[in-house]
């Protein structure tokens, strides 16, 4: 009895000696909700997104929702994160199947790490796939793209309007125009040029030029004319130049989620 009683005490000692984030440990990095990922892809997303924000010190986290409940995608996105046990550091990245929007929310490092073209890095590199239900792809690649802009940001300095991303194909991702861009400022151009030619042809249409008439009488008066001989001459110009600051300032636009805390991030549609 004596020996039962010993070994039960040792029990509750051992118990009582694990730290009880141990027992809280039951948070899950990839949640799917919508069911769009396949259960073998959701485990080996689950692994890579756990193992990540271990070794980074960040929560990385993927929610996918049939519903949004009323929110936006920025407020869900932020109370996801906010109200389920998830680290001080971290991101989430949202798809919502609802409207088909996407929405990246960062916190604490994040911010610093993800900045506003961090988030048109991932939309470039992501969305498409999404559009495309290539959903595994997608997070397999935010994932890459949030262990990247983490390393950059501790080695040296966050990737930003100054400091940009390449992709694996060596090209430099954001802020640059895309194809669909060009094909708009193409099209805005011509239809400026239309204009162009159809007002400066109605003004040549109109435009009478003075003709000189030969049988009219001299209207100049002998001597009313006088010319100062006076000059000014000119000497020098005074030019003073100024340097061109650029206008693209980088970092992150933050707010403030529902439960006080700050965020950053952005997203869009797919």
């Amino acid at each position: 009895m004596k020996k039962l009683s010993l070994i039960l005490a040792l029990i509750c000692v051992l118990v009582m000696s694990v730290p009880f984030s141990a027992f809280a440990e039951g948070k899950d990095y990839v949640v799917d909700n919508a069911d769009i990922i396949y259960d073998e892809s959701e485990e080996q997303l689950e692994m890579k997104y756990k193992a990540l924000s271990e070794a980074i010190g960040m929560d990385v986290v993927v929610v996918t929702t049939n519903t949004l409940d009323g929110k936006t995608p920025e407020a869900y996105a932020d109370d996801y994160y906010d109200y389920n046990g998830y680290a001080d550091d971290g991101c989430l990245f949202l798809v919502s199947m609802e409207d088909r929007d996407w929405h990246v929310s960062t916190k604490g490092y994040a911010i610093t790490c993800i900045t506003d073209y961090g988030i048109e890095v991932i939309e470039s590199e992501c969305v498409e796939n999404l559009s495309n239900g290539n959903y595994t792809i997608a997070f397999n690649k935010f994932a890459n793209i949030v262990e990247q802009f983490y390393n950059e940001a501790k080695t040296n300095k966050p990737f930003d309007t100054n400091n940009k991303y390449t992709n694996e194909y060596g090209e430099t991702v954001g802020t640059k125009a895309t194809g669909e861009n060009l094909k708009g400022v193409a099209i805005s151009l011509i239809v400026m040029l239309i204009i162009a030619f159809v007002v400066i042809a109605g003004v040549k249409k109109s435009y009478k030029p003075v003709q000189f008439n030969r049988s009219a009488g001299n209207y100049l008066v002998d001597g009313s004319l006088k010319v100062n001989q006076s000059y000014e001459h000119f000497l020098y110009s005074n030019v003073t130049k100024t340097a061109k600051s650029d206008s693209s300032s980088g970092g992150s636009s933050t707010h403030t989620s529902s439960s006080g805390s700050t965020h950053g991030g952005g997203g869009g549609k797919f």
